[in-house]
């Protein structure tokens, strides 16, 4: 017989795709589901900060319990007026949202992706909304303009 027939299938570290993509409909019952597998999916849902926010749609990729990326689609956010560019993305161009530090660990695949992914998307868009108007992120994480002088921002760094 072949060694490949006794070959074990690999275990799955964390929690199923398929409960975290249940409890993400429970919670979102109007999620569009755009592709599922067994350790995979591909979302899109509303999200809205707050009840004086626009609404945003994002899309969810999340892939073998390990990656979670997060875009904002459907609208280009506009740029606060003394920026170059959006504030704590991977990419500006692509809108994929920063939301936690992997280095860090901050996100496990243990944990429910509609406990803490999505409201930290939520959250990054409602500060956003007040990055808008003068271009000052008071969401934390990192230092996203190192030598800014509080007095005056006039670029990115």
């Amino acid at each position: 017989m072949s060694s490949s027939f006794f070959k074990r299938k690999k275990k799955l570290i964390g929690m199923p795709a398929y409960m975290q993509l249940l409890a993400i409909r429970k919670a979102f019952p109007d999620t569009l589901v755009l592709s599922k597998g067994w350790n995979n999916f591909e979302i899109e849902l509303n999200l809205q900060p707050s009840p004086l926010s626009e609404t945003y749609r994002i899309k969810l990729v999340y892939d073998k319990n390990l990656i979670i990326k997060v875009y904002v689609i459907g609208k280009t956010l506009k740029i606060a007026p003394n920026r170059t560019k959006l504030p704590h993305v991977y990419s500006s161009k692509e809108q994929q949202l920063c939301l936690y530090s992997p280095s860090k660990k901050e996100w496990k695949s243990t944990k429910y992706i509609v406990n803490s992914i999505i409201p930290w998307a939520s959250e990054w868009l409602f500060y956003y909304e007040l990055w808008l108007p003068n271009g000052k992120w008071y969401g934390g994480g990192h230092n996203e303009y190192p030598n800014e002088q509080s007095s005056k921002i006039l670029k990115d760094e």
